[in-house]
């Protein structure tokens, strides 16, 4: 007997601001119906929201719809963003996080896929648990795995958004990677720090526990970031995954194969860049 037929619905919404300290929003992101990607520039005036801006173009502009091409696509943004460094003096030493999640075929069937460099993270909201799915890649995430700092000896340390990998700063970039089933009723939330340094998992996981629109969903985060103290830019961008089975006759059996279809709401509703925007 066959397996069910079933059928994916993803819905997003994403919110950004510059915050109550930041004088621009280096932030950026890209959503699109198998594709969500969010980037956290550093470098200078001008320098991060260019390198950030880039890097999510770029994974965009590839469209990825492997894991090997999803890595491929961070890779070459981290090329590219390390080329316009090097050919616009006022650009040096600019460069970008960037974590992204991806719905891309594997062995025949469809999974997540997530990649990471720096320290914006993925989460991933289940059955009332939140769980970070990416390692930070900073000097302190460095030293508490290491075991030479604690958690809370980190919250304060001077070096604390000293990042130990970037986009578009070496000529080579090592990216992490995760593969994850496609379980349906999963709620993700790519940010960057400006969200997670001022809001501890419990407040992330306490706004995630709504049944609102993921767009009502990142705003409030975002919000909530300025309420804290807004010391950076901070960008959310949450992403709901619903699976139903689909109840076909034989007639219909090639036309119930599993698929994508958008539920944005007030989102986009196709493929789109888009910077964020200080407000």
């Amino acid at each position: 007997m066959s397996a069910p037929a079933r059928q994916m619905r993803i819905r997003w919404g994403g919110a950004s601001d510059r915050g109550l300290r930041r004088s621009e929003n280096q932030d950026a992101m890209y959503a699109d119906i198998g594709l969500f990607v969010v980037a956290d520039g550093m470098g200078g005036h001008l320098g991060g929201s260019v390198a950030s801006s880039l890097a999510v173009r770029t994974v965009a502009a590839n469209s990825p719809s492997t894991p090997d091409e999803l890595l491929a696509a961070v890779r070459h943004a981290n090329q590219v963003v390390l080329h316009r460094s090097a050919a616009h003096p006022d650009l040096a030493g600019m460069g970008t996080t960037l974590c992204a999640i991806a719905v891309v075929e594997r062995d025949d069937s469809r999974v997540w896929c997530l990649v990471n460099v720096g320290d914006s993270r993925v989460y991933r909201y289940q059955s009332g648990e939140l769980t970070q799915m990416t390692i930070d890649h900073n000097f302190v995430a460095e030293m508490i795995r290491a075991g030479d700092l604690t958690i809370g000896e980190a919250a304060d340390h001077p070096r604390r958004n000293t990042l130990t990998r970037a986009i578009g700063v070496e000529p080579e970039v090592s990216v992490d990677d995760w593969i994850l089933d496609l379980t349906g009723n999963d709620r993700f939330l790519l940010c960057t720090d400006g969200v997670t340094n001022e809001l501890a998992d419990f407040e992330i996981a306490e706004v995630l526990d709504s049944e609102q629109h993921p767009s009502e969903v990142a705003r409030a985060l975002v919000r909530q970031a300025n309420d804290k103290g807004g010391r950076d830019n901070s960008t959310a961008l949450v992403v709901d995954v619903v699976i139903d089975s689909v109840d076909v006759g034989p007639e219909n059996t090639a036309a119930a194969q599993t698929q994508a279809n958008p539920d944005a709401g007030g989102t986009t509703k196709r493929r789109s860049w888009r910077r964020s925007r200080s407000r």
